[in-house]
């Protein structure tokens, strides 16, 4: 009995090892990226090779990583945009973008992500954020090669892809294309210095709206938008994500209302619904009908995508300039 049950266990381990196998490679089929490359070279020129990510960890990778995991939809848009989807092995379940992030091996939520299925299909690269810190000392006692991404800026968002490009030995196509998402904002930032500052509309942005809550100054919404040419209402709020009462909304009268509500959440709210708020029909945005929705990801993932929030934003806050 004791040589079939070990037969039988055997069996039962051999088929966990291939279920994982084919499950990781869901995403590992050669994709195209934006920059147009099908896949990416196995060399090992450049290495072992030391980065600092943006914790100020220090990291040594001995080798080209050929399996990526990315706890964070921004990092996977990131790994995307590289060309870099035949790598990645595994990815949240809150990666869906592009369209093949969502067919990946999912290693878990983003803020729980299951250590057990990161170690099961074997990276030699795992990209982690800021929220992942306190399961980082567990990740690496397991042997995983962590680096942390935590931009908060636009500027921080182009260092990152050059770090993954860096990282994952695609260095010149991080270069190319973080130069074409600088010339896309450089184009913002000319139109844009076209209007007066006393021309600048005020902004109320909407993240949620029970209660009421908006994007405070050092956040990556709030950058975008000042480049794209308006005052955040809440730039002199110290919290990054302030909960707001309808009376200070009221009060400040802001001239232009955009919303979105999360990433994933389906909420929406349509401006004839944000018009009916009772008290608001006197605001300078519902009276002037300048109220907008803009896709949550786009103006808060920390990823290439960041650049078409701007432009997109851009567009709502002065439309003449963007025809």
């Amino acid at each position: 009995m004791s040589i079939v049950l070990a037969k039988m266990n055997r069996i039962c381990v051999f088929l966990v090892i291939i279920w994982v196998a084919f499950s990781a490679c869901g995403c590992n089929k050669g994709i195209n990226s934006p920059l147009g490359e099908s896949s990416v070279s196995a060399s090992s020129q450049g290495y072992p090779l030391t980065i600092t990510d943006d914790m100020g960890r220090q990291i040594i990778l001995t080798a080209e990583p050929t399996r990526i995991v990315s706890l964070a939809p921004s990092n996977t848009e990131i790994l995307y945009a590289l060309g870099l989807g035949s790598k990645v092995v595994g990815n949240t379940n809150y990666c869906d973008y592009p369209e093949e992030a969502k067919q990946c091996y999912k290693v878990g939520g983003f803020e729980d992500p299951s250590l057990e299925k990161i170690v099961a299909v074997k990276p030699d690269l795992v990209l982690a954020s800021n929220i992942h810190i306190p399961s980082l000392k567990v990740m690496e006692d397991a042997g995983l090669r962590v680096v942390v991404l935590n931009a908060k800026t636009l500027e921080g968002v182009l260092d990152n892809i050059l770090l993954v490009g860096k990282s994952a030995g695609v260095e010149d196509r991080a270069e190319k294309l973080t130069q074409d998402l600088r010339s896309r904002v450089d184009t913002v930032s000319a139109k844009v210095g076209q209007v007066p500052a006393e021309q600048r509309p005020l902004v109320y942005y909407e993240l949620w709206y029970e209660p009421y809550m908006s994007a405070g100054k050092d956040t990556l919404t709030a950058q975008l938008i000042r480049l794209a040419g308006g005052i955040n209402m809440t730039d002199d709020n110290i919290e990054q994500y302030p909960k707001l009462s309808e009376e200070i909304i009221i009060k400040r009268n802001p001239a232009i209302m955009i919303n979105s509500y999360g990433h994933g959440s389906g909420a929406l709210i349509t401006p004839e619904q944000v018009a009916a708020r009772q008290g608001w029909s006197h605001l300078d945005f519902v009276k002037n009908n300048r109220i907008y929705t803009i896709e949550a990801d786009l103006v808060s993932l920390a990823g290439p995508r960041i650049v078409d929030g701007l432009e997109a934003m851009a567009e709502l806050l002065h439309p003449s300039l963007f025809k």
